[in-house]
């Protein structure tokens, strides 16, 4: 047994509070994958053959390729006592249990909201937790037990 399973302060990946999963789009959904990486790369292209600065030129093609990256990069999700947490391999979004209203069903895992009800806003301020699809109802289920004990619901 090592030390870190033996410690108090390490999670139980068992328990709601330290449910952790990863998500692989390439996996899940493979077309959409392919289709969000080739639209990158067609990006990609076109900021270079505009003859930008280098600088520039990496500058846009970064921010170009933030809003397609959830389709083709995985993600590790991770539920905690005071919130909920999805990082990629650039970023990491993290939501306390008290700023979530509202825990929808998206097709692709959870979306936990700071409204309590549909709001034009959702798409930017909202988190959402992509789920593996031989687990995804379980995973919501214990989402939505660790919400409700913690923050909401």
């Amino acid at each position: 047994m090592s030390s870190a399973a033996a410690s108090p302060a390490a999670p139980d990946p068992g328990a709601p509070d330290g449910l952790e999963w990863t998500y692989d789009p390439c996996v899940e959904r493979p077309g959409a994958a392919v289709v969000a990486a080739l639209a990158v790369l067609a990006m990609w292209l076109l900021i270079a053959a505009a003859g930008f600065p280098w600088l520039v030129a990496v500058a846009l093609a970064a921010i170009a390729s933030a809003p397609l990256a959830p389709a083709f990069l995985p993600a590790a999700c991770r539920v905690y006592p005071d919130g909920a947490e999805r990082r990629g391999p650039f970023l990491r979004a993290r939501r306390a249990w008290r700023d979530v209203r509202r825990v929808q069903d998206v097709p692709v895992g959870v979306l936990l909201s700071p409204y309590s009800a549909r709001h034009v806003l959702d798409a930017t301020r909202a988190l959402t937790l992509p789920m593996p699809g031989p687990r995804r109802g379980d995973l919501r289920a214990r989402v939505r037990e660790a919400w409700g004990r913690h923050g909401g619901g």
